[in-house]
């Protein structure tokens, strides 16, 4: 039984779900970002940046309230404190559709109207979708870094099947308007990669960079 508690940077409540079914506890932050910024990259390399910023935010938040923990209980030394935790964990996730020179990508809709926008354009289609991790160690300022790249095929959808689907909600928060592992694999005909990829968060690279890390070992 783990019983080290890392940082979660995520606002994703599908996140937080894999951690707790791989009894990693893990304490949630919402690291606040502007993802723009990094727009112009291709997909691998935009997950992969985002994963790492938000590890770093997720560190600065963390200090952030572990000060104004002290600073409310009077403690005047962290040797004084609770022991805290040593990992941070940032992800993130990417759909996109291959061009001859370039991607289009689709990130998470901002409504139902654009939620049906996306669907339109995945079904009947191969999307790839990219979702890169980063586990900050804070005690030596070191980033471990790790991709996965699925391909989805979706099955055809008729107006009826998406306004079907979209009844269900799964499209709130969700890249690519759609939850694999719920409602929406009823128009999933092939997934080539990593399930808990295209959830968003890869089990066997976290597996990977956590080993790397210290955090897990041979006699755990």
């Amino acid at each position: 039984m783990l019983s080290e508690a890392i940082i979660l940077a995520s606002e994703s409540p599908r996140r937080a779900e894999i951690l707790e079914s791989l009894r990693i506890p893990f304490i949630k932050v919402i690291p606040a970002i502007d993802e723009s910024v990094f727009d112009h990259l291709d997909p691998a390399e935009r997950v992969s940046a985002l994963a790492a910023t938000k590890a770093r935010r997720g560190k600065l938040l963390w200090e952030e309230q572990r000060t104004a923990h002290m600073l409310k209980n009077g403690i005047v030394s962290r040797h004084d404190a609770d022991t805290s935790p040593r990992f941070v964990l940032g992800a993130d996730t990417l759909v996109a559709f291959k061009r001859e020179n370039a991607w289009e990508t689709i990130g998470k809709p901002i409504d139902a109207r654009d939620a049906e926008a996306m669907l339109r354009r995945e079904q009947g289609a191969c999307q790839y979708v990219f979702s890169g991790i980063c586990l900050l160690d804070m005690e030596h300022s070191a980033l471990e870094m790790a991709l996965s790249v699925s391909e989805v095929l979706f099955a055809p959808m008729s107006d009826s099947d998406i306004a079907w689907y979209l009844g269900f909600d799964e499209w709130r928060g969700a890249a690519g308007a759609y939850k694999v592992q719920g409602a929406g694999s009823y128009f999933i005909k092939e997934i080539k990669g990593s399930f808990s990829g295209v959830m968003g968060l890869p089990i066997h690279e976290l597996y990977g960079i956590l080993k790397k890390s210290g955090y897990l070992t041979s006699q755990q």
